[in-house]
């Protein structure tokens, strides 16, 4: 069997319902209409996300990493921005951001199964809501109060000493704010620090785990994929593929280095 065939497999025996979706979508045959319907059922009443979307929150409680997760699916398979199931989610996401520009888990989501590093998430913090304010903008969504105060956030908390640190957490919020953007001031400065830094811990072996060095490359067109040494990524890609393993799944950054991710 070929990767594509044995990752079928794996989803088909493995995968949650929006697993499997995002797989036939983007390699099969699923509409985007089904593909939405499907990631509908974890979009709460009140227009957020929740319901196990992130599989580390097992609360129902609309919450912004689940949110993350979703507009990350919508990016994915080029839904417009005038989609309802954009229009609840932005609409959710005006109402419920703070003044200081964030959006927190509630009481709800800490009152269930939450994994050791949700629980003890740090708050003001930069993610989720900068990658939050990236997708939106990507997707053109989003008011001017809303972003606005993201950016402030940003001019708040940004420390240029995450880009030397080894957590890809502190790392991801930098790579997906600028994305989007092409006129904030700080824009080549943070991502050429993004970009030395994927080299760093390729050099070094520190990060494992493929899924998160492709997530903040994105694809050749970004600017960290543009500017990336071709032969890093084409050792990551030969990587990836050699990790495949023989149920058609890839190791988790558990598996890969003991840590949670």
């Amino acid at each position: 069997m070929d990767a594509i065939a044995q990752a079928r497999s794996f989803f088909q025996s493995n995968g949650r319902d929006i697993d499997r979706a995002r797989f036939e979508h983007h390699f099969g045959d699923l509409s985007l209409e089904e593909l939405l319907s499907i990631l509908g059922r974890y979009q709460n009443s009140d227009g957020g996300f929740g319901n196990g979307l992130e599989p580390d929150i097992s609360a129902p409680d609309s919450n912004p990493f689940a949110i993350d997760l979703a507009l990350q699916v919508c990016i994915q398979a080029r839904v417009p921005g005038e989609h309802e199931l954009l229009r609840r989610t932005v609409d959710y996401l005006e109402s419920t951001q703070t003044e200081e520009g964030e959006w927190r888990l509630t009481e709800g989501v800490y009152a269930q199964d939450l994994a050791p590093w949700f629980q003890g998430w740090e708050w003001p913090n930069l993610n989720p809501a900068c990658p939050i304010a990236g997708h939106l903008q990507e997707l053109g969504l989003g008011s001017e109060r809303l972003h606005g105060r993201v950016a402030r956030l940003f001019e708040r908390l940004a420390d240029p000493l995450d880009l030397v640190s080894d957590e890809f957490y502190k790392i991801g919020q930098y790579a997906t704010y600028f994305f989007p953007q092409e006129e904030h001031p700080q824009r080549d400065f943070y991502l050429s620090g993004v970009l030395w830094w994927l080299i760093r811990q390729h050099s070094t072996g520190k990060l494992a785990d493929n899924g998160h060095f492709f997530e903040y490359v994105r694809s050749p067109h970004t600017y960290i994929g543009k500017q990336l040494p071709a032969s890093i990524l084409a050792g990551r890609l030969d990587s990836l593929a050699a990790e495949q393993e023989e149920d058609g799944g890839w190791p988790t950054l558990t598996t890969l280095t003991g840590a949670a991710g």
